[in-house]
């Protein structure tokens, strides 16, 4: 979730060495998803009284986190972390550094940190498959970059489509490793609520852990696309840094635009298509498998907003990108956070306060979570080099404590 490495002093990488777009645009992808992390872990278990007693503006917010949000944001985060693999290979290169030890050794750090989130925190962790698919990207940084455009849009586009096709060949969802039926399988998680209810704290790590595994189990195929699109969005990451698109935005700024005008109507059009079956619309036999297959979209909405959000904050939204570089600075310390307020307010481990919200009030409640976190990062990092989550990432990929504060300049 950096995009920088240590330029003078071991394990310290100088503000001056950022690309403050970058750090920006990881934060709004943030954003989106804390917004949908925080919409889960109460939606995931009490869809249907939430929906029964849902107002007009309920259902407006609904719409907006399935049709604006869900797929999107991660999709962003996921293509960002590549932008940022493909910036730690060059800069490592450039001082003659090994690359593949630090890396390996920066994401088993990573990966320990997603263990730890989701056996304590969030049942829907994205960290442990980041790492595991950041050391897979190592096979693949010798690859052009017509390679990687063609293999992460490959791997974007193909796995949903061919899942789709065989749906609508088959009439339904496809067989899982669990042997059980689309019903069975979409009850696993609402039968789990006791144990995210009740204060038994060891009852709530199993959950998460059964979520976890059930997401394989339970939903083989959509767990296998989603895993693919990743990976095709690390390569397209690193296609993107390789060529320079987010650290020269101006001289990209005719193919940014162009991006957006396309991804962005499209990804948005067909994104309706798919957010369909999560807002309750059934679709059976061959649309059931046109559904699936424009997964794919929710990509390519992310290439726009990113597109979109490239131009504003390079021209007149530079105030804006101020305002969320430091959050984008400390993405690691933002993600954890959020995922511990919303688990301790809402399971009964901590407050135990998941029944009685309106879907207008947790999405308020996350956008408050992020508001908050912003300006506690921006207090932060005037007397800090790093966040506090990013500071133990740095200190044990290196083996040593990295220096924290800030050294005041000279006068």
């Amino acid at each position: 979730m950096s995009d920088s490495v240590e330029s003078k002093a071991p394990g310290m990488a100088p503000v001056a060495d950022r690309i403050h777009v970058i750090d920006s645009l990881r934060a709004a992808a943030l954003c989106g998803v804390i917004l949908f992390n925080i919409v889960a872990m109460v939606a995931g278990f009490l869809s249907q009284e939430l929906l029964a007693k849902a107002s007009p503006v309920d259902l407006g917010f609904a719409a907006v986190d399935v049709l604006l949000i869900q797929g999107k944001a991660r999709s962003c985060f996921a293509l960002l972390f590549g932008v940022g693999f493909g910036i730690l290979m060059e800069r490592a290169a450039s001082r003659g550094q090994d690359f593949t030890a630090f890396y390996l050794r920066r994401m088993a750090v990573l990966l320990a940190i997603g263990l730890c989130n989701l056996s304590f925190l969030f049942f829907g962790d994205i960290l442990i498959l980041y790492a595991i698919m950041g050391m897979v990207m190592l096979l693949f940084r010798g690859w052009s970059s017509r390679a990687l455009l063609i293999g992460g849009l490959a791997l974007i586009v193909a796995p949903p489509v061919l899942q789709g096709i065989l749906e609508a060949i088959a009439g339904g969802p496809l067989p899982n490793l669990a042997g059980l039926s689309p019903a069975q399988a979409n009850a696993l998680m609402p039968a789990s609520i006791h144990a995210y209810q009740g204060s038994d704290y060891a009852a709530y790590v199993a959950a998460n852990w059964r979520y976890y595994l059930d997401m394989y189990w339970a939903h083989t195929a959509d767990a296998l696309v989603y895993n693919a699109s990743v990976l095709g969005l690390f390569l397209l990451g690193l296609w993107t840094a390789r060529n320079g698109v987010l650290a020269d935005v101006e001289r990209w700024r005719p193919f940014l635009r162009k991006v957006a005008w396309w991804c962005l109507p499209i990804g948005l059009l067909l994104s309706v298509v798919q957010g369909s079956r999560h807002l309750g619309i059934p679709a059976h036999g061959v649309m059931h498998g046109v559904v699936t297959a424009s997964y794919a979209a929710l990509a390519f909405a992310a290439f726009g907003y990113i597109a979109l959000l490239c131009l504003f904050l390079t021209r007149g939204g530079r105030p804006l990108q101020k305002a969320l570089a430091p959050m984008g600075r400390m993405a690691l310390t933002g993600y954890l956070t959020s995922n511990a307020i919303g688990s301790f307010v809402f399971y009964g481990w901590g407050l135990g306060r998941m029944s009685g919200w309106s879907v207008t009030g947790i999405c308020l409640f996350g956008l408050a979570i992020f508001a908050g976190l912003c300006a506690f990062s921006a207090v932060w990092l005037r007397f800090f080099r790093f966040g506090p989550a990013e500071w133990v990432w740095r200190s044990l990929t290196y083996g040593r404590l990295q220096p924290l504060r800030k050294v005041p300049a000279a006068a």
